[in-house]
């Protein structure tokens, strides 16, 4: 074997351990912080008489252990994995995007208006309406980012008045000129042409072909942020705005464009949710996708494409809650308190320090 062999051997090797430390050091805290809070909420079944093991049983039962379980789980994987993406982005360029929800009523409202208002072939109509939503999601999402960079104004708080004055538009809009007649109890707008429902991938269940574009976006938003100069500046501007400034990158263009991105992919669940799930604008669609998708970007650890995974497993939470509550005879709220215990230990920034701490102290014994 020649020395340039070796040193090209020894290179591969040094680089394979530097990705498996990568992947280890992205995985460690949300491991960490998913088996702390299985056991918080296991210390609480116990209290209550349960067994922690008949009540996962469950949870994977219904999540995994059928065909239309399956479907469930994709179902709502599909719309947390966008919200993921959607906080993620704007994590990277060190924004807050509180008012995720209005943007996801925003691309709803429209998604359905082109639902039912545009004429377009099968083929292209759900195309359309997604695009079109995702655009109003852009463009509600525009406003606090352009009031952020020229007026000094939180994203924060802009963005979430945003969310109810969203609301109140479309529902507005959907009552005075949209209404379903038939619709006495609900409000919500006529149903999407039969051109623009999403089509199911499965003979049973709610999953769309959305599955496989949330999965699309993830891995060309992450090929986009790790390969392209924009992608680049956004992660500058989020990790160290003072010498991004001075490296000359636009740091007011790239959180425009950053939160843009956000509210686009907000928007595409709005717009999904109408023509594919409800087949048309239903008031108060919206079951808290926008705060679930800080629990997915926070599993993720800072990773867009960890959003897949933190995402599937997210939607085996919902998709199995229905079988613990009809096996069991508990409530649903049990997935509320698994999630609550996650958040708590995946926030816990020190959690890993005093780990370490710990870890140190045992190996000095």
């Amino acid at each position: 074997m020649t020395v340039q062999s070796q040193m090209g051997n020894l290179a591969a090797e040094a680089r394979a351990r530097r990705s498996l430390a990568r992947a280890w050091n992205a995985l460690q805290m949300p491991v960490i912080a998913t088996v702390a809070g299985l056991f918080v909420t296991s210390v609480l079944l116990v209290c209550i008489e349960v067994n922690p093991l008949d009540v996962y049983a469950a949870l994977l039962r219904g999540a995994l252990g059928s065909l239309f379980g399956i479907s469930s789980t994709l179902r709502w994987a599909t719309p947390l994995i966008l919200a993921g993406l959607a906080v993620s982005i704007g994590f990277k360029a060190g924004l807050f995007n509180a008012g995720l929800s209005g943007q996801i009523y925003a691309g709803g409202f429209v998604g359905s208006l082109i639902g039912f208002g545009v004429t377009l072939p099968w083929g292209l109509h759900p195309v359309a309406a997604i695009l079109g939503g995702g655009l109003a999601g852009a463009t509600w999402a525009f406003i606090p980012a352009i009031m952020r960079r020229y007026l000094g104004a939180s994203e924060i708080v802009t963005s979430l008045m945003l969310w109810y004055v969203a609301i109140g538009i479309a529902d507005f809009l959907v009552r005075q000129f949209f209404r379903d007649p038939t619709s006495a109890a609900f409000l919500m707008s006529v149903k999407v042409a039969p051109s623009a429902v999403l089509p199911s991938i499965f003979p049973v269940g709610n999953v769309s072909v959305m599955i496989f574009v949330s999965i699309g976006a993830a891995i060309l938003l992450a090929h986009f942020m790790a390969r392209s100069v924009a992608g680049y500046e956004i992660r500058m501007t989020g990790a160290n705005p003072a010498f991004a400034h001075y490296s000359g990158v636009p740091i007011g263009r790239r959180m425009v464009l950053a939160f843009c991105l956000s509210g686009f992919l907000a928007g595409m669940i709005g717009a999904s949710e109408s023509i594919g799930i409800n087949q048309r604008f239903v008031s108060q669609f919206d079951p808290g996708f926008g705060f679930d998708g800080f629990l997915v970007a926070l599993l993720a650890n800072g990773s867009i494409a960890g959003c897949i995974p933190a995402g599937l497993f997210l939607g085996i939470l919902k998709a199995g809650g229905s079988e613990i509550e009809r096996t069991l005879g508990l409530s649903k709220s049990i997935i509320w308190i698994l999630q609550g215990s996650i958040i708590l230990f995946v926030s816990a920034n020190r959690l890993r320090g005093y780990l370490a701490w710990f870890i140190g102290r045992l190996r000095g014994r």
